[in-house]
């Protein structure tokens, strides 16, 4: 078992890299908000799991830190145009909710679970998207999330689970 008094620690942020992959790109993981997350989230290697650090403005010069830890997706037709519609937008204006939902909603897509990530270079989507967001292999496993945390279906141990997040990763 995990102290959960990590909770009230910092996440150790010499664990992670800076993300320097291509973008735009999908993101299906954590983020990782203390330690006790950093300790007890895993996810099954063969996936090629990362821990990285995406630096985005929080405010007019202001910029924070978002740890990350997942898989990384290269987005197929749709998701690419997504990012093509939301960098527009971001460049012509400050992508807000409201625009926001709008533009997901013109690809059938919902974002009502982590609206808090949103900003200039992140885009968080709802999972049921996923299938149409990337055409890697791992959409054909109906199970991916159980597998991703090496899920035992006998046994449950609640601190092997977290609150997956999907986001386009953006310049």
């Amino acid at each position: 078992m995990v102290d959960i008094r990590l909770v009230e620690e910092p996440v150790d942020i010499d664990k992670f890299e800076s993300f320097d992959d291509d973008l735009p790109t999908l993101f299906l993981g954590f983020a990782i908000k203390n330690e006790y997350d950093h300790k007890r989230l895993s996810i099954n290697k063969r996936y090629n799991p990362k821990k990285v650090l995406i630096a985005f403005e929080k405010e007019s010069d202001s910029y924070a830190i978002l740890p990350l830890y997942g898989i990384f997706l290269e987005l197929n037709k749709t998701g690419k145009e997504l990012a093509d519609t939301l960098l527009k937008q971001q460049k012509e204006n400050t992508v807000d909710i409201v625009t926001y939902e709008q533009i997901l909603d013109e690809y059938n897509m919902t974002c009502h679970d982590a609206y808090s990530y949103l900003n200039k270079r992140i885009f968080p989507v709802d999972f049921k998207a996923f299938t149409h967001l990337t055409d890697d292999p791992i959409i054909d496993d109906k199970k991916i999330l159980q597998h991703l945390l090496k899920l035992n279906e006998s046994e449950f141990n609640f601190q092997r689970f977290g609150a997956f997040k999907l986001l386009i990763l953006t310049k």
